[in-house]
């Protein structure tokens, strides 16, 4: 059985790609691509509960033509990662409060070739044999 269908989000613009980060209790972000020509960028909006509602989406935080933001907490830092397809690079912004973000496209590494994915984590045996399965050390 299904629900009926609600809508999500409706913040005037095509949206695609988007990912919920609980912050805490009653605070979650929505980082979100604008998919309207010319933006093509990601942006950021918050709610209380992860079925919203959301605020006005913020500005765009990436340049234009990106897609497929993923976020990974990393410390006290929030790192957004994401495709900077017209550059054929991954790009990545820093946060830790979702409205300021720094470049860290410099301190990201990926395969060459690499599209839209995730980050995860994994238990030291899962990864080791994740590596013995690829061959790779």
């Amino acid at each position: 059985t299904f629900s009926e269908t609600k809508l999500f989000l409706d913040p005037g613009f095509s949206v695609i790609d988007c990912v919920i980060v609980k912050r805490d209790a009653k605070d979650y972000v929505l980082v979100l691509k604008d998919n309207t020509r010319p933006e093509r960028n990601i942006k950021v909006a918050f709610a209380q509960h992860p079925l919203g509602p959301y605020s006005n989406p913020s500005p765009p935080f990436s340049p234009n033509f990106t897609e497929g933001p993923t976020v990974a907490k990393v410390g006290d830092d929030y790192l957004v990662y994401y495709d900077q397809y017209r550059d054929k690079i991954y790009g990545a912004k820093k946060t830790r409060d979702f409205v300021s973000f720094t470049d860290a496209t410099n301190e990201v590494r990926l395969p060459e070739g690499h599209k839209h994915g995730t980050i995860l984590q994994v238990d030291s045996k899962t990864h080791k044999n994740l590596k013995k399965s690829l061959g790779k050390q």
